[in-house]
């Protein structure tokens, strides 16, 4: 079976406190797959162990069959992600927003508009980022976990 994300035994502890105890999950290429469960269950800490934001304690885990922490960028480069609030340069319209991150990914000056478009942004993408509304600042977030259509897509509290 081919497996996009694989974590073995994953484990996060902070001094006597284990948030992240011993998960092992298979994702299958191609799927939806959910993380479901109270507030402090370690939802958030898997993803952003997944994204390389924390390291983990113990385990380890393969995405695309590249290996953390050696394949990190490499690992970054295949995945958009939406963890938490989006932060923006408030001075900066959303397009110029979303044009920093593609040139940190390397990606195309096609894949601004193309993010903007999924969105539904495009007609906003020359407004300041200070100026949009919650809603449009959120959708701005998925259009930057959208860039270059990523083949793997991590989104917190989506």
């Amino acid at each position: 079976m081919d497996h996009i994300i694989t974590t073995e035994q994953l484990t996060k502890q902070y001094k006597n406190f284990t948030s992240v105890n011993h998960v092992s999950i298979h994702v299958r290429r191609g799927s939806i797959y959910a993380l479901l469960g109270p507030n402090g269950a370690g939802k958030s800490t898997t993803m952003k162990m997944l994204l390389g934001l924390t390291a983990p304690t113990k385990g380890r885990f393969t995405i695309d069959g590249k290996q953390f922490p050696g394949d990190r960028l490499k690992i970054l480069r295949e995945i958009g992600s939406f963890i938490e609030a989006p932060s923006f340069y408030a001075n900066l319209t959303g397009r110029e927003n979303l044009d920093v991150i593609r040139r940190i990914l390397g990606l195309g000056q096609n894949t601004v508009e193309d993010a903007l478009e999924l969105v539904g942004l495009s007609e906003f993408g020359d407004r300041l980022a200070k100026k949009y509304s919650l809603g449009m600042k959120q959708r701005l977030g998925l259009a930057g976990a959208l860039l270059g259509r990523p083949p793997i897509l991590i989104l917190d509290e989506p």
